[in-house]
């Protein structure tokens, strides 16, 4: 019989330098009745509560990196929800496993967790921290009752317990939720569900859909296989209004011109916040020159604290153009690195000269290691964004820098 699946065959190889000792493991399938095998949907919900890092979340937010497992059945009045973490930053996920074995199937079980989004922005927080009592805690004696909600999350770190409150609490009443669908069983069509997510799209969620592949391993024991299959992003903007701790999303179009960031995810929309609180503003700046950048191939690759200026080159290969981090400063070290690495020193220098020569007082400064430079203002600090940004020359000239660049990297030595 053809191998149906999204993956390929997963092999077992005895001897890496021997081909022939190469055998294919037997993928084992999930039962969607509970005691129908050892594998049903409650031992599913049970591995992630204890190992989250199996769900690739770094592919998908990487602002749930640090996901603390909270409690399982969520009591709602839509069902109960099969998983729920919590982040250190208040960030909330909600997980629900479920075995697909049709389309009407994946689109109830979508149905379902939006159904939970959609209420669960309707609590604040004690009623959030109120439903998990009453729910499995995770990592707690049987007959033990649930304390603190910021107690679980904080164990053996030291959180702002007013701040990490807020951010729950803001949080839910944006509807800026993680929603997570791990299962067995996920075939062809779930890339098309974009028309019916849309919507929703009053609610701030990503959602993601993860197939989890399990392998036998004979005489060892069991591979378990993730994979992301799907995720939305948040493409639509809207004026929002809040009403009775409702949230309501009108959409709008608006011009390139608009000041406002354009965040595209959960983890953008952090990068964003957590840059305006320290630069007031800066946000709708870095979103134009972003625009402006994408007719050279240049695209954000976003993490919580940092905003890195990708090329991805025609030859092959990926350029650093510089880092902007949520303190404000913009670091060119790791571009002269790179530079260095590939022989490509000259260009590198006319680039940061090029930034250097309309900002007033910048220059360039050798990193502390002497192995690449960084561009610093008169006090041999590193350039911060609203200098860069400051205008609509500044702007540009940083565009036409990235432009020489790219022409010195394409040509070969000899040109």
């Amino acid at each position: 019989m053809p191998n149906q699946s999204q993956y390929g065959e997963t092999l077992l190889l005895r001897d890496i330098h021997d081909a022939t000792s190469a055998k294919a493991l037997t993928r084992i399938h999930f039962s969607a009745q509970p005691g129908g095998s050892l594998y049903d949907e409650a031992w599913l919900q049970n591995l992630i509560m204890f190992h989250p890092g199996l769900v690739p979340v770094g592919q998908i937010e990487p602002a749930f990196l640090e996901m603390v497992p909270i409690c399982t059945e969520l009591p709602m009045r839509a069902g109960f929800v099969d998983n729920v973490f919590v982040t250190p930053s208040g960030d909330i996920a909600l997980v629900e496993c479920k075995l697909w074995r049709n389309p009407e199937a994946r689109r109830k079980v979508i149905a379902q967790i939006i159904d939970y989004a959609s209420e669960l922005q309707t609590w604040d927080y004690e009623a959030l921290e109120s439903a998990i009592q009453r729910a499995r805690a995770f990592g707690m004696a049987e007959g033990s009752s649930f304390g603190k909600l910021y107690e679980a999350v904080s164990a053996g770190q030291d959180i702002d317990e007013v701040g990490f409150h807020d951010a729950v609490s803001r949080n839910l009443k944006r509807g800026r939720f993680l929603l997570l669908i791990v299962g067995d069983g996920i075939r062809e069509g779930v890339e098309t569900m974009a028309e019916f997510l849309q919507q929703n799209a009053g609610l701030h969620f990503t959602l993601s859909i993860v197939e989890l592949a399990l392998f036998e391993v004979p005489t060892i024991g069991y591979i378990a296989q993730p994979r992301v299959l799907a995720r939305t992003t948040n493409i639509d903007r809207g004026v929002v209004t809040l009403t009775d701790s409702r949230m309501q999303v009108v959409l709008t179009s608006v011009d390139s011109r608009d000041v406002a960031p354009r965040a595209t995810s959960i983890t953008q929309e952090h990068f964003f916040e957590t840059l305006d609180q320290i630069s007031p503003g800066v946000s709708g700046k870095v979103e134009r020159f972003l625009q402006e950048l994408a007719p050279y191939n240049v695209q954000a690759d976003y993490n919580v604290k940092t905003l890195t200026l990708r090329w991805h080159a025609e030859g092959g290969g990926s350029w650093n153009l510089g880092t902007i981090v949520t303190s404000g400063e913009v670091w060119f070290d790791y571009h002269a690195t790179q530079a260095r690495n590939l022989n490509r020193l000259d260009a590198s220098k006319e680039y940061l000269n090029g930034i250097a020569a309309f900002v007033p007082g910048a220059a360039l400064k050798e990193t502390k290691s002497r192995t690449a430079w960084n561009v610093a203002d008169r006090n041999g600090h590193a350039l911060r964004i609203e200098a860069l940004l400051a205008d609509e020359t500044r702007r540009a000239a940083w565009v036409c820098a990235v432009a020489i660049f790219q022409q010195k990297v394409s040509e070969s030595p000899e040109e």
